[in-house]
């Protein structure tokens, strides 16, 4: 069980970490002297909230997983 527990940890900062790089690669600025231009991509925005939410639960799950076992 303290295996899967730092499994989990490992994988919920990896899972934050992709997410937030899905989340910030996804924009697009043009700035030609005072007129800025940007787009966004929605579908990669809500992947990346969607990957930095799990990355969350799995980071807490694991957590929790690691303080029961060492106090059991």
């Amino acid at each position: 069980m303290r295996i899967l527990g730092i499994l989990l940890i490992v994988g919920g900062i990896l899972l934050g970490y992709f997410g937030y790089q899905k989340y910030d690669d996804n924009k697009a600025n043009i700035k030609i002297g005072d007129l800025e231009l940007s787009a966004k991509d929605k579908g990669n925005t809500t992947t990346g909230y969607v990957m930095m939410g799990a990355g969350v639960v799995a980071l807490i799950v694991g957590a929790v997983m690691l303080s029961r076992k060492s106090n059991a």
